[in-house]
């Protein structure tokens, strides 16, 4: 089996949908059965929730232009693919299904507020109409295919707008769903993002939520492969915008890939690997529009797969927080209310360094989280920092930079030749910090030196490797 993922830009148009239709035709070929998950075309969740925040503020008049675009955007699509009787099946369906959403909004505007169990059931509107549109189009096209709904089959729990998913009722749920359908002969086309509580209450998966999807019915239907079709040949050894040398990587494993996806690059969250590698699916990122280039394969670990450095990416601006303590608290205690504080708080911690000895660290936050982490360590330390325990906390907004790769530990010298390329051209690193996996080594750097930064340990790390 196959499981078949297309993202927003895959399915954001009629001469998107008619590739969709072309690469489904050609991978049924090959393999029986093919499964398909779709997002909302491109743009589209943005759009509702443009509508849904004017609906709630009292802007009635963007509301309904935001409406109107959602509305006319896929009426478009239906025009430019179909004909006769189908293209009226096809409106019917759009009309109904943004009629609903035009409903939510209005409820949403007599309550002033925009709650996020009715949030999750008006963003789920985006995929079911892809869903509807690329089955229709694949049935017009002589391809047999049914738009299945994952409310009806992926189980979470009731965290609106994020929902954790509940593997084995999904498992159950979608096996007898979907099952009856390939059987028959038939492609199922599944929206992406989408799931419901055991009440059968809308809810939506949060960030990389399509990506996830795919992964969840590939591990739930014991699928051979996932297809992640996106806009973008494979993963790459570094952004192209600093190292124009950056090339496509052939493959990396599930570690790897969630390492990179922790430090900025555009590869599938970890959330999204967890259910594939757990099952040991491989999982490859392929281009809708360059469909004969072999993209990148994302998998387990395996004697052929090369080792060393094998890409390097950045976040930035983050902000790095320096915590002292002049003996009390002990290093234990301050570590321990550090991360408790900014656990209760959500934040999320991107990478830690600690003098070897003194009662010190540095932390890393997201940027657009900084004020909120430094009002929460202040008053978790507001006692110390009354009476001089804890120095006053510093910030500072940096780059973070990560050269990652599987077999690191056993290659004498990389770090050095990382430390050296950015000796060479005079940037400073801040701070230092390895994974104990060694999958990678990360440090920060001056805002400013990050494009020179990530140049440098690519052609000083990363290339050599290549040309071996």
């Amino acid at each position: 089996m196959l499981v078949m993922k297309f993202g927003g830009t895959s399915v954001g148009s009629a001469e998107a949908i008619r590739g969709v239709k072309q690469i489904v035709a050609q991978a049924r070929e090959k393999h029986a059965p093919v499964v398909v998950v779709v997002s909302a075309m491109s743009t589209i969740t943005e759009t509702l929730l443009a509508a849904a925040r004017s609906s709630v503020s009292g802007d009635s008049k963007t509301a309904a232009e935001k409406l109107t675009h959602l509305e006319k955007k896929h009426l478009d699509t239906v025009d430019a693919l179909f004909a006769g009787p189908r293209k009226d099946a096809a409106r019917k369906i759009v009309q109904e299904i943004t009629g609903e959403f035009r409903r939510i909004c209005s409820g949403m505007e007599m309550l002033g507020e925009m709650p996020l169990r009715a949030m999750d059931a008006g963003l789920s509107v985006g995929e079911r109409l892809s869903a509807h549109l690329v089955a229709l189009f694949l049935e017009q096209e002589g391809i047999a295919a049914d738009a299945v709904d994952t409310g009806k089959c992926v189980v979470t729990d009731d965290n609106f707008g994020s929902a954790r998913l509940l593997m084995e009722p999904t498992r159950e749920a979608t096996r007898a769903l979907i099952l009856p359908i390939t059987k028959a002969g038939r492609v199922p086309v599944v929206t992406g993002f989408l799931g419901a509580t055991r009440d059968g209450i809308r809810t939506t998966l949060g960030r990389g939520g399509s990506d996830y999807s795919g992964a969840i019915l590939a591990a739930a239907l014991d699928a051979d492969e996932l297809w992640i079709w996106t806009d973008v040949d494979g993963v790459l050894s570094a952004d192209p915008k600093a190292v124009s040398s950056a090339r496509i990587l052939d493959e990396i494993t599930y570690e790897e890939a969630s390492e990179l996806s922790h430090f900025g690059a555009k590869v599938l969250h970890h959330k999204t690997l967890a259910p594939l590698a757990s099952r040991m699916i491989p999982v490859w990122i392929k281009n809708t529009f360059a469909p004969e280039k072999p993209g990148t394969r994302i998998g387990p670990p395996h004697p052929g797969i090369p080792l060393g450095p094998k890409a390097v990416t950045s976040l930035a601006p983050v902000t790095m927080f320096t915590l002292r303590s002049n003996g009390t608290p002990g290093t234990t205690e301050l570590f321990a209310r550090t991360f408790t504080a900014l656990h209760h708080a959500s934040i999320e911690i991107l990478m830690v360094t600690q003098s070897s000895y003194q009662d010190n660290f540095c932390l890393l936050v997201p940027q657009d989280a900084s004020e909120a982490a430094l009002a929460t360590l202040e008053t978790a330390f507001r006692l110390e920092l009354n009476h001089g325990y804890v120095d006053p906390i510093t910030r500072q907004d940096v780059a973070a930079i990560a050269l990652i790769g599987e077999g690191m530990r056993g290659t004498p010298g990389i770090a050095s030749q990382m430390f050296g390329a950015l000796a060479q051209q005079k940037i400073n690193i801040i701070a230092i910090a390895q994974g104990s996996s060694e999958t990678n080594i990360s440090l920060t750097v001056a805002t400013a030196d990050r494009a020179a930064a990530i140049k440098a340990i690519h052609d000083g790390c990363i290339a050599p490797y290549q040309k071996a």
